[in-house]
Order: C-alpha cells, then structure tokens, then sequence
C-alpha cells in the first residue's frame, strides 16, 4: 500500500504546476502545512514561505524545493485550429510527438490536446520524421480557431504534459512533473515532523520556490527571515536527477533504487549556472549517511543546474547550501520514474539531517579571524 509520503506525492503531480503559473501547487501546499505554521507568507514573485516558532537561539536552516514543471507556452492560434507552441524548459523535441497536454487558462481550466504526429504509414513510405518544435501544433479537434479563442486559448497560455501517477509492473512509479513534486512533498513531510519533534530546538523554513525551470529565478530572490537579525546558516536544496535506464547508461551512474544522490559539482555552460558544495557540507551529509545506514549516491554533473546554483548567493555573503537528490529515469518527459525506496531513503536522511543540525552537528562556514573563539 502506497505510504503517505507517496500519497501526497501523487496529489501534487496531478496539479498543473508550469513556471510562472504555480498557484495551484501552492495552494495545496498550504494546506498541508497550515496546521504546522506559525508564518506562512507569498512572496511577489510566487514562492512560499513556511516557518514555526523556535527558540531564538536555535540553529536556522532553510529546507528548499522548487514548485514549477517544465511545459510549453502557446505562440499563437491559427485560423484551421493549429495551436503554435514553444517549450518551456530544458525538454528534448522529441518528446511531444504524438503526446497529450492540458493547456491552462486564466480561469484556471485545463483543456486537453493532443500534438501531432505524421501518419505512421506516411512515415514508412516517405522516412522517419525528426520534427523540431516549429514543425508541431497542438490539436484540439476543432476545425478553426473560434472555438479555442472562446476557451481563452492565446499567445501566452501555458500548458503541461498529462501523464497520470500509477505503478509499473516492475515496481517503479512514473509521472509527470517527479521533479520536483517528489521534492515538494518531502519539504512538506520534513516541515511537519520538525513542528512536532524539534520545534525547540530548530528554526526551520520550508521554501517552495518558483520558475526553477527558467532559471531559478524564484530561488535567486528568496528571502526567509524578513526582519529578522539572525539570517540561515544552512540551507538544503531537495530535487531530482537524472538516472540510468535498464537500456542505456548516460547519466553520470546514478541509478534509481540505490539511495539520495548528493550533488557535488554541476554548470550548465549555456546559462553560466551551476554549484560547488563546499567540502564541509559534504563530509556532513556523508556523515549523517553513514551514521543513519541510508544509502548516498554523488554525483557531479556537466549540462544542468539546481536551485543551489541561485539560493547560494541570494544573500549577501551567500547562503552555504547542500543539493541531496532523488534519481529518476526520463527526466523532463511525461514518463519520470522513480522507485518509492528512494523517496523514502530521502525523507530517512532529510530527517538525519534536521536533527543534526538541530543538534549542533551542522558545519558553520562562517569565520571571523580576529575572534578567539575562530581563530
């Protein structure tokens, strides 16, 4: 039987959650952690902030994860009924041939298409068809534009993949938009559990951050001690990373079922960003790891980026922030698989994490080398 964990997992995949567009997924967030919080705030450019009372002098650390999927944004609608797209996110061309997605309207509404695929017989006369996303529209069985334009279809709506949440037969689960809602429903676990179990001793702040897909740009402005005089000293940023498949090895050897996997090094040459974790940071996680028997993977990736790459110097002086990922197969397609031992490993060591640093365990990068007490 799925564990509640998963449970909520699925609940936050099956929300349409596109950058910019993550209102759905923060509300029900909101009420999953109503209950435990003593704030609970928006901020201007969509993230949430979730924090308990805590004794002052109790360690701050800050739990992050990223709302939003990747998807598409409409370009135009033309007057046959063809829906013109562009993709929103780092998602191959080759994934929306042939494939269903619900585009968002301002009303909240999703509505159902389906992008076109060349005939099969068309293809075996005339040769496979590569298409690239100028080549694709989006159908919605109409034959023009009238009724499209009255559903509030334009120039700007975004759209997700459809895929449901379900169990294959080999015991992985597939979804669309595992990253990042498995971080997401962790966050939420980890919140819950530190407002019943270490309220006193830890300050913690759940951040549910926006547009990751884009540019982690939510996370580049986060602030989560407004007025406060004793920023974070830690944050711990929850995602996803790409994993080995049973036909194919091309993703740095991580593999799904085999434990978190604790990012050490990643750059994303296009955009510039990208992470180091500090070594101390490091040996801490490893340390926890060992110490609580939960299997770690590491992993060092050329090619994408995290939160981590933005949280870092979102304040003056930067924010020591350590990246601890769950592996999936397929990632960003409407197929993302993971194994449920691995979301469980991840909620296993977050906790280990928690009351480590509640404890006193967590490394502070933070010198002044005129104190004796540093020096």
């Amino acid at each position: 039987m799925p564990s509640p964990l998963l449970k909520r997992m699925k609940t936050l995949c099956s929300l349409p959650g596109p950058p910019g567009h993550e209102g759905a997924v923060r509300d029900a967030i909101v009420d999953m952690v109503k209950g435990s919080a003593s704030e609970l705030r928006r901020d201007d450019i969509g993230n949430l902030i979730a924090r308990h009372e805590a004794n002052e002098a109790a360690p701050h650390v800050v739990l992050e994860c990223h709302m939003d999927e990747v998807g598409l944004v409409v370009t135009g609608v033309e007057a046959g009924g063809a829906i013109r797209f562009e993709k929103v996110g780092l998602v191959a061309d080759a994934i929306f041939p042939g494939r269903e997605v619900s585009l968002l309207t301002l009303d909240g509404n999703l509505h159902r298409g389906v992008v076109n695929v060349r005939s099969g017989h068309l293809q075996s006369l005339q040769g496979q068809e590569h298409p690239g996303v100028d080549e694709m529209w989006i159908d919605l069985g109409a034959s023009d534009d009238a009724p499209i334009r009255a559903l509030g279809i334009e120039a700007g709506t975004p759209g997700v993949f459809h895929s449901p949440f379900i169990q294959l037969p080999g015991g992985a689960w597939k979804s669309k938009a595992v990253d990042n809602r498995s971080g997401c429903a962790l966050c939420v676990e980890a919140f819950i559990n530190t407002a019943n179990s270490l309220s006193d001793r830890l300050r913690l702040s759940a951040a549910f951050c926006a547009q990751e897909e884009i540019g982690g740009r939510g996370a580049s402005v986060l602030s989560v001690d407004e007025g406060e005089s004793d920023p974070p000293s830690l944050a711990i940023v929850l995602d996803n990373v790409p994993s080995d498949g049973p036909g194919r090895s091309d993703a740095r050897g991580s593999k799904i079922g085999a434990g978190p996997v604790l990012r050490r090094y990643d750059h994303q040459p296009m955009s510039l960003y990208g992470y180091i974790t500090p070594p101390e940071l490091i040996q801490w996680v490893k340390d926890v790891a060992s110490d609580t028997h939960v299997p770690l993977q590491e992993d060092v990736f050329v090619g994408t980026f995290l939160d981590s790459a933005t949280l870092s110097k979102s304040r003056p002086g930067g924010l020591p922030t350590v990246p601890i990922n769950m592996p999936r197969r397929y990632s960003h397609s409407p197929v993302e698989t993971f194994m449920e031992s691995d979301l469980e490993a991840m909620a296993a060591l977050i906790g280990a994490l928690l009351r480590s640093a509640a404890e006193g365990g967590a490394p502070d990068l933070r010198r002044d080398y005129l104190s004796p007490s540093d020096a």
